[in-house]
């Protein structure tokens, strides 16, 4: 396992790199350099995607080595319950991780047949939600 350092590195890359991509499309977009993505447009959603999981996955590393590291610092090593996780840090990691990926083998079939990567229907959410019905104020 890497250092905290390390980590917050590789999430903070990870972060950077879906804002770099979404604000540098946008600006592509915004200023006529990109029409439309045509055939690119399901590899752009799979590669934002991919990287909103990772970037998820690298976030668990530093905020568990961060909470550990701060209850080291505090002086609270000593303390069974702090102790037990200090000498369990990366199985906690693992742990957490293996729950997220059960969550995401269940979510992403069903987000599939949903149409999360159907590229009409990323069109269709970007409407103007004049398709949205509007609900009235109860009258008093």
């Amino acid at each position: 396992m890497f250092s905290l350092q390390t980590h917050t590195i590789i999430c903070a890359s990870l972060f950077a790199a879906i804002l770099v991509i979404a604000i540098g499309g946008n600006a592509l977009q915004a200023y006529g350099v990109i029409h439309d993505l045509g055939a690119f447009k399901l590899p752009f959603m799979v590669l934002i995607f991919a990287l909103f999981l990772a970037f998820g996955f690298s976030a668990v590393p530093v905020m568990v080595k961060a909470v550990l590291g701060f209850q080291r610092r505090a002086g609270n090593q000593s303390v069974p319950a702090v102790a037990a996780a200090l000498k369990a840090e990366t199985w906690i990691i693992y742990a957490i991780w293996a729950l997220m990926a059960a969550g995401v083998a269940v979510a992403i079939p069903a987000a599939v047949k949903g149409g999360l990567f159907d590229p009409s229907a990323a069109t269709a959410a970007g409407s103007t939600g004049a398709d949205i019905p509007s609900h009235t104020q109860p009258s008093h």
